[in-house]
């Protein structure tokens, strides 16, 4: 059985890759701050199996002792490959930095790359040694590669995510069992997120129109094609260790 742990799975983006992921032989282990039925149901239908596993990534000092038994559970059932895609995040709270609140920025941050950092450590601690294929894939963005008024944590953000699976591969590379990790840029897709971003004032993002714009004229993807694609490499023999990839 291919054990598959993707999080920010219960809508969104996200949702279309584990609908993307669900054949037989696999089982996927849904991280999400809600529990959704519906997704499971979906998952099921097309033959896989699926676990809800009630999370609130941000919630940095908890993530072991609420991540743990999920990797237990994986190693109990002897999997042939395991696969890790964090895939959730935020882009709030949009607009220049010293604005907004603290605990607005700080939980930002623990769900944009603490977290993410963290689950990738604890994934490697605890398969590390094992003789199976083993992927870490991070859900990232073309924001890491250049600044943009509004999104200085979320910039910052997703380039921390860039050098940290850059840093896992170089580290792997020397591994007699390795962990391939590597980072997907999605692009724009249309989810709730570019709603959000759509509705911001000028002041705080002006680039609002730009994303009016891509919202008709063809920029932005439908997210199931994206998420066919994302799963595509996921499970390519040719899987991108240690790169950035694009849409």
């Amino acid at each position: 059985m291919h054990e598959i742990i993707i999080t920010g799975a219960s809508r969104g983006f996200g949702r279309h890759v584990a609908s993307q992921l669900a054949k037989p032989g696999r089982h996927l282990h849904l991280i999400s701050r809600s529990k959704s039925e519906e997704t499971v149901s979906e998952i099921r239908n097309k033959g896989a199996e699926a676990s809800i596993w009630t999370m609130d990534l941000s919630i940095t000092e908890k993530l072991e002792e609420t991540f743990l038994p999920l990797l237990h559970s994986i190693s109990s059932r002897n999997p042939e490959a395991i696969g890790l895609i964090n895939n959730a995040g935020t882009i709030e709270p949009v607009g220049p930095l010293g604005k907004y609140d603290t605990a607005d920025y700080r939980n930002h941050l623990e769900l944009n790359y603490v977290a993410p950092a963290l689950l990738a450590h604890l994934f490697v601690k605890r398969f590390q040694k094992l003789p199976v294929k083993k992927r870490i894939f991070f859900v990232g963005s073309g924001a890491s590669q250049r600044p943009i008024h509004g999104w200085s944590h979320y910039c910052s953000s997703k380039a921390g995510i860039d050098m940290l699976a850059k840093t896992i591969a170089l580290e792997q590379d020397t591994r007699e069992h390795p962990v391939e990790t590597a980072v997907f840029n999605p692009g724009r897709i249309e989810t709730d997120m570019q709603e959000t971003i759509r509705n911001k004032s000028k002041e705080d993002f002006p680039l609002v129109d730009d994303f009016v714009a891509s919202a008709s004229d063809g920029r932005n993807l439908p997210p199931e094609q994206v998420a066919e694609k994302m799963a595509r490499i996921f499970l390519s023999d040719s899987f991108p260790h240690g790169e950035i990839v694009g849409r």
